[in-house]
């Protein structure tokens, strides 16, 4: 009997422990002006192959939207996309989608040795027409990147 409520004790214990911790967690206050955001399901491919790493963003075609839905990749080549720090997901819309990974130079490499894009820069802010719309739901997008083209370096910074 006296183990029953000691162990009982301690169940107790470690479950108000668990709500303390978890209840301390702030959700950060909803930015002013930000939309409601729907669910985006991405998958990124390289050359047929997900790709780890890989800054994902969508560039609202809209000059008056301020929210560039962004992330990366994981091992699988999967995207969550954040409109802002702590809400997942994009608010309804069209954008040009835009994809990234960038190797610095190695430290034993000459000073000013630029950056190396790993994805071909026609995926670029600048240059990419991957076009999406993202519709009040879940959406699900897919991209298979072409890793045909010759990679170029980008210019140094400064």
């Amino acid at each position: 009997m006296y183990y029953r409520k000691r162990d009982l004790f301690f169940v107790v214990l470690f479950l108000l422990a668990v709500q303390l911790v978890c209840g301390c967690r702030e959700v950060p206050p909803r930015p002013e002006g930000l939309p409601r955001v729907y669910s985006c399901n991405i998958s990124v491919k390289f050359g047929g192959k997900p790709i780890s790493g890989v800054r994902v963003m969508f560039i609202p075609d809209n000059p008056e939207s301020k929210w560039k839905p962004t992330g990366m990749t994981d091992t699988e080549g999967n995207v969550v996309l954040y409109s802002s720090f702590g809400y997942e997901g994009a608010p309804a819309g069209e954008y040009t989608a835009t994809f990234s990974l960038i190797e610095e130079p190695e430290d034993s490499a000459p000073r000013g040795t630029p950056a190396k894009s790993l994805i071909p820069l026609k995926y670029s802010p600048d240059q990419s027409q991957e076009k999406v719309e993202v519709v009040a739901g879940k959406n699900n997008f897919d991209f298979d990147l072409d890793a045909g083209e010759e990679l170029v370096p980008m210019k140094p910074k400064g």
